[in-house]
């Protein structure tokens, strides 16, 4: 199988491209850095072809001299690997041309390689067939030009496949990247090899000004325009990125973000909990009365099928940050948030990562290699678990709805949709004063500069950003269905065993065996054991049951509290759950369990204290040691166990 590289700007199209190609959904967006890890997969028309190839999506660069460390996978790719592939696909971003060409003139003279170019972007045919054939002999290679958002992949299929079938043979070269000292530390594979020369930072910079110049030259004789869209991104963005209405507007969308969040879903969950019910009304006759009956229904029904309901948020979400990556706007956010981020020791490429993290830690964390300074990137990486992840949705939506009355301010601010964001706005205020500590200590250092390629606004794909939604609510399953149903069943089983005695049990209704069961297990003699840890927190042993299965899984928080309360199969719009929790009486005291300082505490430790062993894992892997998971597991646990006692002792 011959292999395709795609080579290109970051936001040129090349994800969107790779798709078109292979029928996957590579993530797309407006922002550097979003792709930093490569993906190979079979073309679709592999099915109707004998020849069959493979194209491989890489990070986007803007020179062969990389800058961080995504960049450096791809010009190690293109060197090191350069004997699997025969061809390079050089992606073209129109409204960039003289750039994308500059790159293009620079891979031809370090590899002798069949490349065929695809000018992107070319939506209103500003690009004619005569510039294409004028250009295809200037540069002596096959130029197709598209709109990988409007055209139909067959025509790019065609293109590839008649122009990789010819019969041009080249001589393999040594491929030997020149580039400056800063730079070896993205290339570690290279460093020692033939492929590798190190020449001042002049030379470089004046190897790169000649490619310029050429293409400079190449596009003069060929190729003339005034983008109107150039225009008009330019007004926009007179209002988008000034100091004040710009700040507005930020503010405005991502509060928009969290109300329809909390606002929108709110259907779509009853009717993911109406399904789960009925699924488990149709499978329960069948089960007998035995312990497989209480670990279907009780277990693994009652753990998965209370995170399930949880999906629609999780795609509302999605759906939203593609519209806002498609269009171009998120690339603006950082340069809105670039200032603040500097009085913190960050530049605003950080934004991407902490943006990512509202979603998931473990994207956001591999996100950050978009970051140059390796400080700045360790700094970031070490705060991103304190951004609000979507994970913790089912908790707020729980505590928010059940002890915060719903209110309306000034006609449209609803108190419920404030605390949410205030709880969002929270965890970001901390990871920032955090990061500020970690710069003045662990990773010291100056802030490098910030330099980001602002892309033309585009209009969003409402297709793609469905697709965006459903490819992360199947993702979403897939975990429900891995993790949290190994935890569920693991729940089940400390909670279950050991079975109390009989006459314990005795003349008692199932509701009662069930707590009396669960009291006396594996997990409630746990909770009973760090109860008097708990309790300057406001929580009793019942809760320090939740926040015990919560560390392996966020969302399980809510399922578990209705397991301890032998509710059954619950969400966090439950009306049986919502009523437990607010009549539930302290027999020790004869006041209420939870109130409102109960609420807040339990919140207040979910937006700090690390609850993810998954998030561990993949710290593990992208700092190459077990020394930072263990280290942020530790200050993120004080910082939220300090937290929640302080908001239960001020509101008590």
């Amino acid at each position: 199988m011959e292999n395709i590289l795609l080579v290109g700007f970051p936001n040129s199209g090349k994800s969107t491209i790779y798709n078109m190609l292979t029928g996957q959904l590579r993530k797309v967006s407006n922002y550097s850095g979003v792709t930093v890890d490569s993906a190979s997969s079979e073309l679709i028309s592999n099915s109707i072809n004998d020849k069959k190839l493979s194209v491989v999506d890489l990070p986007g660069i803007y020179s062969l001299v990389p800058t961080s460390p995504d960049e450096g996978v791809t010009t190690t790719s293109l060197i090191k690997d350069c004997a699997k592939y025969k061809t390079i696909a050089m992606i073209f971003d129109l409204d960039r041309f003289e750039a994308s060409l500059s790159l293009m003139l620079a891979v031809k003279e370090l590899l002798n390689k069949r490349i065929v170019v695809i000018v992107n972007k070319n939506d209103h045919h500003l690009l004619t067939s005569d510039h294409v054939k004028k250009l295809e002999k200037r540069l002596g290679v096959p130029v197709l030009s598209i709109s990988a958002i409007n055209d139909d992949e067959k025509d790019l299929d065609t293109f590839i496949r008649t122009h990789i079938d010819s019969e041009v043979h080249f001589k393999e070269v040594i491929p030997q990247v020149k580039v400056h000292a800063e730079s070896k530390q993205f290339m570690p594979d290279l460093v020692e090899s033939e492929h590798f020369v190190e020449i001042p930072a002049d030379e470089v910079i004046k190897s790169i000004k000649a490619h310029q110049a050429e293409a400079r030259d190449i596009i003069s004789n060929i190729y003339s325009h005034s983008s109107e869209k150039t225009k008009l991104t330019q007004g926009i963005d007179a209002i988008v990125l000034h100091k004040f209405w710009g700040s507005l507007i930020f503010i405005a969308i991502f509060y928009f973000i969290f109300h329809a969040i909390y606002s929108w879903a709110g259907p779509l969950m009853d009717l993911s909990e109406q399904l789960v019910t009925s699924l488990g009304d149709l499978v329960a006759p069948y089960l007998g009365n035995g312990f497989l009956k209480s670990l279907v229904i009780d277990g693994i029904f009652a753990g998965v099928g209370g995170v399930v309901v949880f999906l629609p948020q999780i795609m509302i979400l999605f759906f939203l940050l593609s519209l806002l990556e498609q269009s171009g706007y998120i690339s603006r956010a950082a340069v809105l948030t670039d200032k603040l981020m500097s009085v913190f020791g960050l530049n605003g490429k950080a934004f991407l990562p902490y943006m990512s993290g509202f979603a998931c830690s473990i994207p956001a964390i591999m996100a950050a290699r978009s970051i140059p300074n390796h400080k700045e990137r360790a700094c970031t990486i070490m705060t991103i678990p304190l951004i609000t992840c979507s994970a913790r949705l089912p908790v707020y939506v729980l505590l928010i709805g059940t002890f915060i009355p719903k209110v309306t301010y000034l006609g449209f601010l609803n108190s419920q949709a404030l605390a949410f964001f205030f709880l969002y706005f929270l965890g970001s205020f901390v990871a920032l004063i955090i990061a500020k500590i970690f710069r003045l200590t662990l990773f010291r250092g100056e802030t490098s500069n910030f330099i980001i390629d602002l892309p033309h606004y585009e209009k969003p794909s409402l297709k793609f950003a469905i697709k965006q939604a459903l490819r992360k609510g199947k993702v979403f399953l897939k975990k429900a269905g891995t993790i949290i149903l190994g935890l569920s069943i693991l729940i089940w089983f400390l909670s279950t065993f050991p079975s109390p005695e009989s006459k314990l049990i005795e003349n008692k209704t199932p509701a009662e065996i069930s707590s009396i069961t669960l009291e006396g297990s594996y997990l409630g003699q746990s909770g009973k054991f760090i109860e008097p840890a708990l309790r300057p927190m406001g929580m009793n042993w019942k809760t320090g049951v939740g926040l015990m299965v919560a560390f392996g899984a966020r969302e399980l928080f809510v399922s578990t509290l209705g397991t301890v309360y032998a509710l059954g199969d619950v969400n966090e719009e439950s009306a049986s759950l919502r009523s437990r929790l607010q009549s539930e009486i302290d027999p020790a005291t004869g006041k209420p369990v939870f109130n409102m300082a109960v609420a807040w505490s339990i919140l207040i430790f979910f937006v700090f204290a690390l609850q993810c062993i998954s998030t561990l894992a993949i710290l593990r892997r992208e700092m190459g040691s077990w020394k930072y998971p263990a280290f942020m597991f530790a200050y993120m646990g004080i910082l939220g166990y300090a937290g929640a006692t302080l908001a239960y002792q001020l509101l008590k």
